[in-house]
This record gives structure tokens, sequence and C-alpha cells, in this order.
């Protein structure tokens, strides 16, 4: 009987506790969007790799766990509509366009019908080790949206010519919805550098919206055109340490475990 008696004082504490710590958790929850860029076995030389092992477990996980996987288009309506997001959201994003993202990965999103946005390097299609103008039209016509990652993958703040700026940026939607019309909608910074003068700039070449990589604490979490995101790495390949960085809550603690 005392057992159960601390049992139920136990319960009722810690769902007052979680039931206080709502408005907290919500002021600090941020929707992960997942950024990713080889998917390959070179995963233990390169932070930039993860094995296509780790990634079909990683999606099944979302799956299986019920995630709302949106694409960056629900996700830039979410944010402008300024309701709380549901927990469990979450995004999925491609850096640079390598053909390992065909040959790897397009399977296990494809399988489970996950959208995504690969970010692609204009001038780098086709060439070795990178998707062909082919394989992209194919994953654009299943679930899979088109960016930008530049013409060149320039770092966007070293470019001081603004003819030149523009080309990167204005050049690169261009191309990409001369091919895919419904594409191109997207850009992600390279290194994530930007400043204002880049994302005026981005905005006024009709993007929808741009992912960064981390701007830091002071930047605000709902800007469409500095779209916070996560790198998934080697060291997720733990599924515990894959569901922390999906949580939501992954970006806050990251931004503030140095203080």
């Amino acid at each position: 009987m005392f057992k159960r008696r601390v049992f139920y004082f136990l319960t009722v504490f810690l769902i007052f506790i979680l039931f206080a710590a709502r408005p907290i958790l919500r002021s600090i929850y941020v929707v992960p969007v997942l950024m990713y860029h080889n998917i390959d076995q070179n995963w233990k030389e390169s932070k930039l790799s993860v094995s296509p092992q780790s990634f079909k477990r990683q999606m099944e996980f979302l799956v299986r766990n019920k995630y709302n996987i949106v694409s960056l288009h629900k996700l830039k309506k979410l944010l402008e509509d300024g309701k709380p997001i549901p927990y469990k959201t979450v995004a999925i994003t491609f850096d640079d366009g390598y053909e390992d993202n065909y040959t790897n990965a397009f399977d296990a999103l494809n399988k489970h019908n996950i959208p995504a946005t690969i970010f692609v390097v204009v001038d780098k299609i086709g060439r070795s080790g990178y998707l062909s103008w082919r394989q992209i039209e194919e994953m654009a016509g299943n679930s899979i949206d088109i960016g930008s990652h530049t013409l060149s993958e320039c770092y966007l703040p070293s470019v001081k010519d603004k003819a030149q700026l523009k080309r990167e940026i204005y050049g690169s939607r261009r191309i990409i919805k001369d091919r895919i019309p419904e594409a191109g909608d997207f850009i992600a910074y390279c290194s994530g550098g930007f400043n204002e003068n880049i994302r005026q700039i981005v905005i006024d070449a009709g993007y929808d919206g741009a992912c960064a990589t981390n701007p830091g604490k002071d930047y605000p979490d709902n800007d469409i055109y500095a779209i916070k995101r996560i790198r998934i790495s080697r060291t997720s390949d733990n599924l515990f340490v894959f569901w922390i960085e999906t949580s939501g809550f992954y970006t806050w603690i990251k931004e503030h475990r140095d203080d």
C-alpha cells in the first residue's frame, strides 16, 4: 500500500511538473530542420557523411514514431501562421547535390513518401560525384524539392562584386526553374554564410525562403530567410542522439551550452 501511494504521488508530481513546464518548453521549441550532405560509406573519415544504413534507420525511426515530416513549403506556412507548431514536426534537407543522395537516400525517402529538399550547386550538376539532371528530374517527380546552393558553391559574404553576387543567387534559381518550373523556391547559404544584404537579394530574387546553418541565439527562430538547421553526422548513428536532435529542443541546447 505504501509503495502504491508513493508511486501515485510521484506520478501526480511528474504530471504537475510537466504541465507547469509546458509554457517554457513551448517557448524554446524550434522545428528541427535536418541538414545532410553525403549518404555514403565515408562516415568514419568525414563529419559530413552518414552511412546509408544509418540514414535508413533514421527515416524508419521518424516514420515509426509518427513524426510530422513536412516540406519546406509547409514549414514556411506553419511559421507564417504564427500558431504553435505541433511537437514532432521535422523537415529534411541535403546540401551540395551529391549523387549518393539519389543512389543511397532516395529509395528510403520514396519508400515512406518522405518529403525532402536537395540544395544543388548548379555548376556541378552532371559532374562526377554529383547529381545529373535526369536524376534530379526523377526525384522532383517524387516528393523531393530541388533548391539552390548557388551557382558555384561560393561563400556569399566573401563576394564583393554585386553583379557576381546576383548571378550566384538569381542565376541558380533561373536555371533550376528552366528545367523544373515547380522547383527553385528555396536556397541554402553555402557554409551558412549570409548577411542582411544577401538576405535582401534572396528576397528580391523571388525565393520563398532560405536555409542557414546556425545563425545563433540572437537570431530569431522564425525567420524564413534564415531557417536554422541541425547538421546530422556520424554521432547520429546512435538513435538516442538522433532522438535528442529531432526533439525540437536541441537548437536551444546547442545555442546555450557555451553560456
